[in-house]
């Protein structure tokens, strides 16, 4: 059933059911400022260089998730971990049911197969998502364990998806690797493996969801202000 207009003495309004009026005929608070849904989409490397900066990546990411929470918005979450490997943890979560990221399954370990965690996300989540996304790519080291994508591959696909990509990284030169991909340098940024760089890290993300969410561009780079 498509939408219908309700009327009373002082205003027309358009709402999709009975069921989205209160007892006074008013459209109910939660209808009013319902937002779009977004997609955060998170890949966390994971390989042997991340040793000394697991505690940080995992209390930020924790953080940021609890903030978002807080704002109580549509928001769905897909975590991939990799380093030589590819880890799904969930994928399109509402937010409110993302649990804490434990040391149990972020650790450090193994190479970099940076180009084969974009291209398999990509990929699993193209006919799912039909709304806003922020995909969130972090690393700390260069390309060295791909197997099934390459970078004309990646490249290609980041550039058939109206999706912000977000390349953030620490120890390489992420605007370089970046570009190499398709990603511009206003989608670009670099971070600290401290507890302030990471905290940092993920209020960028935060900063770069808002403005996404809100129809908003991130082409002045005032996202990453705290990064750079």
């Amino acid at each position: 059933m498509g939408n219908f207009r309700f009327s009373d003495e002082k205003n027309v309004r358009e709402v999709k059911s009975f069921s989205d009026l209160d007892e006074n005929n008013e459209v109910k608070k939660e209808v009013e400022t319902k937002s779009d849904v977004l997609d955060l989409v998170f890949l966390l490397d994971k390989s042997g260089s991340m040793y000394g900066a697991v505690k940080d990546t995992i209390g930020g990411f924790n953080s940021f998730i609890e903030r978002e929470k807080a704002k109580n918005l549509d928001t769905r979450v897909t975590l991939v971990l990799f380093d030589h490997r590819y880890e799904v943890l969930y994928t399109r979560k509402p937010i409110d049911e993302v649990e804490e990221l434990t040391s149990d399954v972020y650790y450090a370990d193994g190479c970099t197969a940076l180009l084969d965690a974009i291209g398999t996300t990509i990929n699993r989540l193209d006919k799912e998502i039909n709304n806003k996304v922020v995909f969130v790519i972090t690393t700390d080291g260069l390309e060295n364990s791909s197997k099934e994508f390459s970078k004309r591959d990646v490249r290609n696909l980041i550039a058939n998806h109206n999706w912000e990509f977000l390349f953030i990284g620490a120890d390489i030169d992420s605007y370089h690797e970046a570009a190499s991909i398709g990603i511009p340098r206003y989608r670009t940024g670099n971070y600290s493996k401290s507890s302030a760089g990471l905290g940092s890290l993920f209020r960028s993300v935060s900063s770069a969801s808002e403005r996404t969410r809100s129809g908003g561009s991130l082409e002045d780079g005032e996202w990453k202000k705290d990064l750079e």
